[in-house]
């Protein structure tokens, strides 16, 4: 059985044997054409590689781990009775339960494969037959196993009826899509996208247990703003969010990984609550000049206020109007 490591000692997987893919071609051909065949249906009870049973004993460990082969689950759990959003490492025996914080979950280089030349797959952003990095929603045995569950036992006991996933935004140096793919040939369907605006929700029964495909186009670090929230069987909602990390390609430095911060806090908020407030009285008082000068200030804030809604409009007109060209473009080829 292997140890754990003690709190605040690094923990890094030992990278499998290179001889098992000698020379891109070969790994390449090794991987699983997720996008290109149908994969595995999503639920447990449709595929028995996703049957499984969480124990209430398996325990929450601590101190930062990179995630790079092996089965890991996103989902929530009760820890001292408090609800948090955590990864289940089950490279383990038995598996282990780590905070987001700990995590970067790295994409090695044998999850590259080609784009697919189909419209289908135009939510992708990728030109077809570019290099992409897969992390497949069928298990390869050379890459990380991304997926989520809602099965462990406290939370089924106190849940009602289900949990709800939220992307909130990603930052990263390309485009991060996560779809499923129904064994039928049917259309992909789009869980997240890392070109929607805003947040994006995924409701999850309990007792389930999900993998998806997760494409990347680009290499680089990828920080993707995530949450689990729930309505307890007592009335209580409950939720946790928390940046869930990737270093996509071996030559991504994971230092900068663990570092990733996602820039959520606008210059308002970061302020202390009432601090500016009180410095600005005590400046009027001493001066008397508050009356005279405050109408400055004030048609300064109308027109920051305008310029940032004017910035926000442009972005998202941007945005959907690339997603509209995309769906454009399938439709037209479709046509023709």
């Amino acid at each position: 059985m292997p140890q754990l490591p003690a709190a605040g000692v690094p923990y890094r997987r030992p990278a499998p044997p290179r001889a098992r893919w000698a020379s891109p071609l070969a790994a390449l051909a090794a991987a699983p054409l997720v996008l290109l065949l149908p994969a595995a249906a999503a639920h447990a009870d449709e595929d028995g590689d996703l049957e499984q049973t969480v124990a209430p004993e398996e325990e929450n460990v601590r101190g930062e781990a990179v995630l790079d082969i092996g089965h890991v689950d996103i989902g929530p759990r009760f820890v001292d009775g408090e609800w948090h959003i955590q990864g289940r490492d089950d490279s383990q025996s038995p598996p282990v339960w780590r905070g987001l914080t700990d995590v970067v979950t790295r994409v090695v280089d044998a999850a590259v494969q080609q784009a697919p030349d189909n419209p289908d797959f135009a939510f992708l952003d990728a030109e077809p037959g570019s290099d992409v990095h897969v992390i497949p929603q069928t298990q390869a045995p050379e890459v990380v196993w991304l997926g989520w569950n809602t099965q462990d036992p406290e939370v089924m006991e106190r849940v009602n009826r289900g949990v709800t996933l939220t992307m909130h935004g990603m930052e990263g140096p390309g485009h991060l899509a996560v779809f499923l793919q129904n064994g039928d040939l049917g259309a992909p369907e789009v869980l997240w996208d890392g070109d929607e605006p805003g947040p994006q929700e995924l409701w999850v029964d309990l007792n389930t247990h999900t993998h998806a495909n997760w494409v990347f186009t680009e290499p680089g670090v990828y920080v993707v703003d995530f949450e689990v929230s729930a309505d307890l069987i007592t009335g209580e909602t409950v939720s946790d969010r928390a940046p869930l990390r990737f270093a996509v390609g071996e030559g991504t430095d994971l230092d900068e990984a663990f570092a990733a911060e996602l820039d959520q806090a606008s210059p308002a908020s970061q302020e202390p609550p009432g601090d500016e407030n009180a410095e600005d009285r005590s400046s009027s008082d001493e001066t008397g000049t508050a009356d005279e000068g405050s109408s400055v200030p004030a048609v300064l804030a109308v027109v920051g206020a305008v310029a940032v809604a004017l910035a926000a409009a442009v972005v998202t007109v941007t945005v959907r109007g690339r997603r509209a060209r995309r769906i454009a473009a399938a439709s037209d080829e479709k046509a023709s």
